[in-house]
């Protein structure tokens, strides 16, 4: 078992999480999940993140919101929530967030990544030889939304992606569908 223990690689963990909060995400990143906002965000299949380096495709029925895209950041939600309805049917509801930062030597483990994002409660953990998967507890961005979610990180050539799946309490996002999302998104990564 390798042991993460580079200062370097809690402070990556930092960024990360801090991704999702930066521009007033926050709560405000759920406006239009009840199909009632004027104001649509437009939805994406695909997009080039960390400067063209990887390709992020969102898993079948979710879509990407173009107006959260930094070059390290990107929200998903399903696709009829960011006005493409036929694209979203059957997918759990939920807001999925990928963070992206250069590649450290190691993936964390479960527990490194709790305790650099205050997590608890870790459960099903998963390594793969490029991922993890795991569930946990902690804070989640909107009202509305359960402590229980689920969590990954991947590499992808050069870059190392976070990813949080939140929804809501007793919903098929924080049920063992949470996982497969993940998955879907780790094995759809491409180099450029």
């Amino acid at each position: 078992m390798t042991t993460w223990t580079c200062k370097g690689a809690f402070a990556l963990l930092a960024l990360i999480s801090l991704a999702a909060c930066e521009d007033g995400q926050g709560g405000a990143f759920l406006q239009g999940l009840d199909g009632n906002s004027s104001n649509k965000p437009v939805a994406l299949s695909q997009a080039k993140m960390a400067f063209g380096t990887v390709t992020l495709v969102a898993p079948e029925g979710f879509c990407i919101d173009k107006s959260s895209l930094k070059q390290n950041f990107a929200l998903m939600a399903r696709c009829e929530s960011l006005g493409a309805p036929s694209a979203g049917t059957g997918a759990p509801l939920g807001i999925l967030t990928a963070s992206f930062s250069a590649a450290s030597a190691t993936i964390p483990t479960p527990g490194e990544t709790a305790a650099a994002l205050r997590l608890d409660a870790i459960t099903d953990p998963v390594s793969k030889d490029h991922s993890v998967t795991f569930r946990a507890s902690g804070s989640p961005p909107a009202q509305g939304l359960s402590k229980t979610h689920w969590r990954g990180t991947a590499r992808v050539g050069s870059q190392m992606m976070a990813l949080a799946f939140y929804g809501p309490n007793g919903g098929r996002a924080v049920g063992a569908e949470g996982r497969s999302v993940l998955n879907r998104v780790i094995n759809s990564l491409t180099d450029g």
